[in-house]
């Protein structure tokens, strides 16, 4: 005869070291353990107790004296959690008459935590659950000791042999289609069947109008990064008196979408989470119904399902009412700049002030003079209303309002590569080695120096530029651009990937951004120093030497041996127009400045100054 095996089920002590039940044992806690797992637990009174940690209730009864556990008679009883969740099952330990569920010793206490803070859940042991299950009707009121066999399934009216004799009409007056007990509770089942089909599918639709709303607020918190990225990009274009006006506007506008992005989140979790919630629980209920409940008890209590159940199925399902999106809308006139948000709370912020209009693209460019020098020029500044260059003859010369060549306002030990103004300070780098920052004041007078570790030799110039109250000076042989205090002190150091060990140019484009171009590498790109980061590489020059910040939105590049200016656009890096004139050509231009509508070249190799301008 074959030999019949038994599941295994887990011990509620040893299972947390794996161990598979052998002998099994029940307690009078209903806790089953191995035969083994109990030897040696008892209590001062020499009485056996619980091995599980969390109960240690004492058994009354001897070791001995423990009924064996029946598996095969409890695999009814299976934790219904372990079952939903094909996990190894366990034995039952309690019952949710709330939730109609049994569970296991674990996921007794999951339960029980879960409604710790809400309205506890009455559960109660499987002896309670059993006693429960044996006192449902199952035998006539009327015709005591005889079993309900039978029932209408017009009007549900369950009734048993003895019932026939004097049994009347339905309640719409026709004769009772009576059918069999079983035959009636799996026709009902399969009525309730086709409810959780309609549920599915409700909740299905619920779930897709929670993605979309979960999807359409991941775009509004993309849109609003965008819109709040405008912001800056405005902000930055102006002058710095508008910065405190701008921030308010950001934050009144964040709070402006934040009040219709608070709308869509509160309808995902009001009007789908609430419902989807309620279908979901009350599809639970019916399974765990269907599953426990006594065949009487589905009959008796299936109007009041079919109703809670239609109710819920004919709700119409929730529509998402977006409210038009609050958008920035930009106001431009000759002399005055206004931003706008407008929300769907009316709120409304119309900032104006009057300000420079912006720099407008120029178009075309005329020379208006040309400086000759007693040495070639490296570097030129407008300095007030002075254009200041140094030359490789060692001196740093002025030229005034006139054009004048005014002589020299100092002299190095070393030819000055670069030469950079801010208030009333002349910052001067040299080709020493290491390479020296000089400060000077406007007098020629000495006032601090430091050294910088730029250690490359076979280059002809360096580079400076002055932001936020910054030195910013590059590093070619460690492609990085070191970052000082105004009085030399180390700040940090950004990568910049894109130098090389030969002609570098900084400008400054805005309060925290600078411009780089690399003759070698035939690359411009511009660098946000506050955040460290690359905003875009322009790789469409050729061999850039000169370049020129004019305003914040667009930086002139000259070429090497171009007569050729490029205008790239300062927020994209795009070339945006070209400024041609012979003027240019011919010449090594190392450095440019701008200067109001007035753009000064230093043309190293016919050792002049030209002043240009700028035509819009």
């Amino acid at each position: 005869m074959e030999e019949i095996v038994q599941p295994v089920v887990e011990c509620g002590f040893c299972l947390r070291q794996g161990v598979a039940l052998i002998n099994p044992r029940q307690l009078t806690c209903n806790h089953v353990h191995c035969l083994e797992c109990l030897t040696g637990f008892y209590d001062d009174n020499n009485m056996l107790i619980c091995p599980w940690e969390d109960c240690r209730v004492v058994c009354e009864m001897p070791l001995d004296k423990l009924p064996s556990y029946d598996v095969m008679k409890n695999k009814s009883r299976s934790c219904d959690v372990c079952l939903k969740k094909g996990e190894d099952e366990q034995h039952s330990f309690s019952y949710c008459v709330s939730c109609e569920k049994v569970f296991c010793v674990k996921h007794h206490e999951l339960h029980k935590e879960f409604y710790e803070f809400e309205e506890p859940h009455s559960t109660v042991n499987m002896e309670q659950y059993e006693l429960l299950k044996s006192q449902q009707s199952r035998v006539c009121a009327e015709h005591n000791n005889k079993p309900i066999n039978m029932g209408c399934k017009k009007c549900l009216k369950m009734v048993c042999l003895g019932c026939l004799a004097s049994l009347g009409s339905c309640s719409d007056g026709d004769s009772h289609k009576l059918i069999s007990l079983e035959d009636l509770v799996a026709l009902l089942n399969n009525e309730i069947n086709k409810l959780k089909k309609e549920m599915i599918k409700k909740e299905e639709g619920l779930e897709q109008i929670f993605k979309l709303t979960s999807q359409t607020v991941a775009e509004y918190d993309q849109e609003t990064t965008e819109m709040v990225q405008k912001i800056h990009e405005k902000r930055d274009e102006q002058m710095e008196l508008l910065a405190l006006k701008y921030k308010q506007l950001e934050e009144d506008f964040k709070e402006a979408r934040l009040k219709t992005k608070t709308r869509i989140t509160d309808f995902s979790e009001n009007e789908i989470l609430v419902k989807w919630s309620q279908l979901r629980n009350l599809r639970r209920k019916v399974d765990s119904r269907v599953q426990h409940a006594h065949q009487c008890a589905i009959v008796s209590g299936y109007h009041e399902l079919n109703s809670n159940i239609q109710q819920l199925v004919d709700e119409v399902l929730p529509s998402i009412d977006i409210p038009s999106l609050s958008k920035i809308r930009d106001k431009s006139g000759s002399f005055e700049i206004m931003l706008e948000v407008v929300s769907t709370d009316k709120l409304l912020i119309d900032d104006q002030l009057k300000i420079r209009p912006p720099k407008l693209l120029p178009k075309s460019i005329k020379m208006l003079h040309t400086v000759s020098l007693p040495a070639s020029p490296s570097s030129t500044r407008v300095w007030n209303s002075e254009i200041v260059t140094g030359m490789y003859n060692k001196a740093v010369a002025t030229i005034d309002n006139s054009y004048q060549l005014t002589g020299s306002l100092f002299t190095l030990d070393y030819f000055p590569g670069a030469i950079e103004v801010y208030k009333d300070r002349l910052y001067t780098a040299i080709k020493s080695n290491p390479w020296t920052i000089y400060v000077h004041d406007r007098q020629g007078k000495l006032l601090t120096s430091w050294d910088h570790k730029e250690y490359m030799t076979n280059t002809w110039t360096t580079a400076l530029a002055i932001t936020c109250d910054k030195v910013v000076a590059p590093d070619r042989k460690n492609k990085l651009l070191i970052i000082y205090s105004l009085t030399g002190n180390k700040l940090k150091d950004i990568p910049c990937p894109q130098l090389s060990r030969n002609r570098v140019s900084l400008c400054v484009s805005g309060s925290d951004k600078v411009v780089v171009s690399d003759y070698s590498s035939s690359q411009v790109c511009l660098i946000d120093i506050s955040q460290d980061q690359l905003l875009w590489t322009c790789k469409d020059v050729p061999q850039p030497m000169g370049i020129a910040c004019y305003g914040e939105r667009y930086v002139l590049v000259a070429g090497f041996k171009s007569s050729t200016v490029r205008i790239l656009d300062s927020l994209t890096g795009k070339i945006v127009s070209e400024l041609i004139d012979s003027a240019i050509e011919s010449g090594y231009v190392f450095d440019m400045d701008i200067s109001e509508d007035r753009l000064i070249v230093a043309n190293f190799e016919k050792m002049k100054i030209t002043v240009f301008q700028l035509k819009q």
